[in-house]
């Protein structure tokens, strides 16, 4: 990640450039902040992806006598840079100060009501107001001094985290490239400015505030509950710093899509869907083993404990689960007396063919507490957990070992991808088979699939990299079978080293990704500037069908739609309304864009000049599914791979 910082020649920046971390340290006659038209240049011809802003004037004194070099540098140059960031993906950091809390009582935390304590801290609770426009935006609210400390005497009546510069500055490019937003209090312990001094000067002495001639508040510390949360994980997102194949470092960031909110959260008002938390959705590509993967990790309890989602909604996907049970027996020669199990399986949709077609015994393992209930009064036995090696043990002490472990369009959302294959090893039948099926890297490209990511899929996948993995917990990939649902799918059957004969397509698979170019990271380089390219183009599309007098609803409240509708910044102002067939979303409200969910009697009664169908990978069901909307003149729009109007089913 490319960081500006501002104030680079400062104690910080000073610190900063000893930490490795990509700088560009302009001078102040290079980029003076107060200049608003130099600011946008220099940020336009540098493009970076953060900026730190750390350039201040700090002496309260001064600022006291003459504060026009405050106002210039700490108001109007933090405003000059939020606003060369509002409308860019650039995230910007704002390094503030804990004098904006009142200081009589300390341990303030981020929620805590401001009251600077000196016009100093007015001016950068200034900054901080102007740093909000920006949408990826943090403030750290903190104190630090210079690496030594010179002075003869210090406050032992006054408290604070002032923390040394070194041991901060650390803390600080931390935050700068984590996931956090909003405000964050980052400090040292607290301790009285006596006690910090003597930590590098022993010789100094204590003296009390009401032996100064300036006045001082007299507890600033900051409670730093946020900050040792997110160090420890416990935090509802965290950055990712390798990629989770490899292990490599070296990664670089080729599509960004800005803040989105958590896309299956859906709100029970439109208010409420507004203002959700939002996080940043970028992809990293590895320059090691070709993996996408996105940059941030949310917790999966956040995402899957309560699930909107259901597989057997979906009449496509439910032939696409009968084909894949009759294939997958003829495959491994599955019998009544074998096991299937089906990591997240959702409401039992697969497993349910497996057992009415092939008679075979089932077992779902789901973490969404609703979904498995579904599933269990449906007849399909559930262990309501997420896959671990634990669930593992337990199959084996419970049941038996499995001859055939699916994960249908799961694969993606895991984050710690070989501990759940070592857990499918553990439990798997010698001559069984963990049988993966996910989006494909390769039609997530080609067919501009830029919708398809949101923070339940983590990673994009080739074929190459998945037997990288494989090869890690002594499995082997022995058969890759191209699937058309979901916009290009892979289905990959995955066994003990050497138990099975690796089948042709493998080969083919990897031979034909090398040669398409993707394991180059110039390819995913310019298939960035395309999705820019066409998110301008759907949102003008739209823009200028709804200027004509149109009217515009759309089917189907899948998270890919709430990708697209978020990227494209569409809201009910465009959207009408959002039909879907799901009874959990029905009445509730779509995250970030608010646009109501309706059943299909909205569809009916309030029917639309068009119909943009978000799941397109269902658009030739859901224009069957459609007719009488059809009859009555309603026209569909297809926006993947690009802008398209059909009036009727064929595509």
């Amino acid at each position: 990640m490319l960081i500006l910082l501002t104030g680079g020649s400062g104690l910080l920046g000073t610190e900063l450039a000893k930490l490795g971390a990509d700088l560009i340290m302009p001078s102040r006659d290079e980029l003076d902040i107060t200049d608003a038209g130099l600011v946008a240049g220099y940020i336009q011809t540098h493009a970076p992806d953060i900026i730190c802003h750390a350039a201040a004037v700090t002496n309260n004194r001064e600022i006291e006598a003459n504060p026009s070099e405050a106002l210039a540098t700490n108001i109007s140059g933090s405003v000059n840079l939020a606003r060369a960031c509002v409308g860019t993906r650039i995230r910007l950091v704002y390094l503030s100060t804990d004098y904006v809390y009142r200081g009589d009582r300390g341990d303030y935390s981020e929620t805590d009501a401001v009251l600077p304590a000196n016009l100093y801290a007015w001016t950068k609770l200034a900054g901080e107001a102007a740093v909000r426009a920006v949408p990826n935006h943090l403030i750290i609210r903190t104190s630090f001094g210079h690496s030594n400390f010179d002075y003869p005497a210090a406050f032992a009546d006054k408290w604070s985290t002032k923390e040394y510069v070194d041991i901060v500055a650390p803390e600080i490019l931390r935050a700068t490239l984590s996931p956090l937003t909003g405000i964050v209090n980052i400090g040292g312990p607290k301790r009285t400015l006596f006690e910090y001094a003597q930590a590098r000067n022993p010789e100094v002495k204590s003296i009390s505030r009401d032996q100064s001639q300036h006045s001082s508040p007299k507890d600033t510390s900051l409670d730093q509950t946020r900050w040792s949360e997110y160090k420890a994980g416990r935090n509802v997102v965290r950055g990712v710093e390798r990629c989770r194949i490899c292990g490599n470092k070296d990664m670089v960031k080729y599509l960004d899509l800005g803040m989105m909110p958590l896309a299956n959260n859906l709100a029970a008002s439109a208010n409420a869907a507004k203002a959700m938390q939002r996080f940043p959705m970028q992809v990293m590509y590895c320059r090691d083993c070709s993996l996408s993967q996105l940059s941030v990790v949310v917790d999966p309890r956040e995402l899957f404990s309560h699930y909107t989602y259901r597989s057997s909604v979906n009449k496509g996907y439910v032939r696409h689960c009968r084909a894949m049970a009759e294939s997958t027996q003829k495959l491994l020669g599955l019998t009544p007396e074998d096991l299937v199990v089906d990591i997240a399986g959702n409401d039992g949709a697969l497993l349910k063919e497996f057992k009415t077609a092939l008679g075979v015994k089932v077992l779902n393992v789901d973490p969404a507490e609703n979904i498995s209930a579904i599933a269990e009064a449906a007849g399909i036995p559930t262990m309501n957990e997420f896959w671990s090696m634990d669930v593992a043990q337990k199959i084996l002490d419970e049941h038996q070992r499995p001859k055939l472990i699916t994960a249908t369009n799961v694969f993606a959302h895991v984050d710690d991808v070989r501990t759940f294959f070592e857990a499918a090893k553990a439990c798997l039948h010698q001559d069984g088979a963990l049988m993966l099926e996910f989006p494909y890297g390769v039609d997530f490209i080609e067919h501009r699939e830029f919708d398809t990511i949101y923070f339940e899929h983590l990673s994009y996948m080739l074929i190459e990299p998945v037997m990288r993995l494989a090869a890690q917990t002594d499995l082997e990939v022995f058969d890759v079978q191209k699937q058309d649902i979901h916009g290009g799918t892979v289905r990959v059957f995955i066994g003990s080293a050497g138990s099975h004969e690796v089948r042709p397509s493998v080969a083919t698979f990897v031979d034909n990704e090398r040669v398409g170019g993707f394991h180059d990271e110039k390819k995913y380089l310019a298939w960035s500037r395309e999705i820019d390219a066409l998110i301008r183009d759907l949102r003008q599309q739209l823009q200028a069908l709804k200027d004509s007098g149109a009217t515009i609803a759309a089917f189907a409240a899948s998270a890919k739609g709430n990708t697209l509708l978020n990227a494209c910044g569409l809201d009910a102002a465009t959207i009408e309304y959002i039909v879907d067939d799901t009874p959990e979303k029905i009445g509730k409200f779509s995250p970030g864009t608010g646009i109501a969910i309706v059943d299909r009697s909205v569809l009916a009664a309030d029917p639309p000049d068009y119909l943009v169908i978000l799941a397109w990978n269902f658009a030739k069901e859901l224009m069957a599914s459609t007719s009488a909307y059809q009859e009555q003149g309603g026209r569909y729009i297809i926006p993947i791979p690009s802008f398209k109007i059909v009036a009727n089913q064929a595509r």
